[in-house]
């Protein structure tokens, strides 16, 4: 009868229940393609907030340089996503190649995979994908690079107080950090990216004179003295200084620290 048909077709497994071995013999490609989607995805999310931020200004303000900044930044949404699952694809698959096809494991077939898919899918340094691989790069280098000090402790290779996880070991890299920021920026200026060297003069040297007319004024003939009540230049940020500033006397009155004040007026 059409109701004990209807039975049989209703308890039919799922269509890839069917074929679970097809499944199993290629759930390797399974796993890549999957990575492929979720680094798309990850991709999307790290940049979605930026887009929300620029769409916010273009409607603040209103102008094409806003619109294009809008553009632009979904323009690396999707480059994003499009590089970082290229590279989960890439790495996952010589990966499964050369563990099961040639034997290499234990971390060889790790680095190999990663310059292989690094060398693809984050190796452009032109255009819009060089734009999102730059920052991506630099970041994934710092990080490494602390792993590396971070495993050659656990390896005994530093001693405890170089764990560079905390206390004295993560002032010793600060310091060096800055160290080596400030050597390249003092003397070694066009080793630097430029966009980064902006905020660097704006910071050393940019202070050595007044930053607007307002901030000094002239006693006398060849005379000229900072202004302090034009100090705060530009006022638009007087408020976040004058607060960082006294902020400043936490060593002799602790009440004054920055976090206190901030969860004064904050909550």
């Amino acid at each position: 009868s059409s109701a004990a048909h209807n039975l049989i077709m209703s308890a039919k497994p799922p269509r890839s229940v069917l074929h679970p071995n097809w499944a199993l013999r290629h759930k390797d490609l399974i796993s890549a393609l999957r990575g492929l989607r979720n680094g798309i995805v990850s991709g999307a999310r790290i940049r979605l907030p930026y887009v929300i931020q620029a769409a916010a200004y273009a409607l603040i303000y209103r102008n094409d340089e806003m619109i294009r900044r809008v553009k632009f930044v979904i323009k690396q949404m999707f480059q994003h996503g499009r590089n970082l699952g290229l590279f989960v694809l890439v790495y996952k698959s010589i990966c499964h190649i050369l563990r099961e096809y040639c034997g290499i494991n234990g971390g060889v077939e790790s680095w190999i995979a990663g310059f292989a898919g690094g060398f693809t899918a984050f190796g452009g340094s032109t255009e819009l994908s060089g734009a999102v691989n730059y920052q991506i790069v630099l970041y994934l280098f710092a990080r490494g690079l602390v792993g590396l000090l971070v495993v050659a402790r656990q390896k005994n290779i530093l001693p405890e107080t170089l764990d560079v996880r905390g206390g004295v070991g993560f002032r010793v890299l600060a310091g060096f950090s800055l160290a080596l920021i400030l050597y390249l920026t003092e003397y070694h200026p066009d080793a630097l990216q430029p966009s980064f060297m902006t905020t660097m003069n704006f910071l050393y040297y940019d202070s050595d004179s007044p930053i607007s007319p307002g901030e000094v004024a002239v006693t006398g003939p060849g005379t000229v003295v900072p202004a302090l009540r034009n100090f705060f230049t530009p006022t638009k940020f007087a408020p976040i200084v004058v607060i960082v500033f006294i902020s400043l006397l936490e060593r002799w009155v602790p009440s004054l620290s920055l976090q206190n004040m901030l969860t004064t007026v904050l909550g």
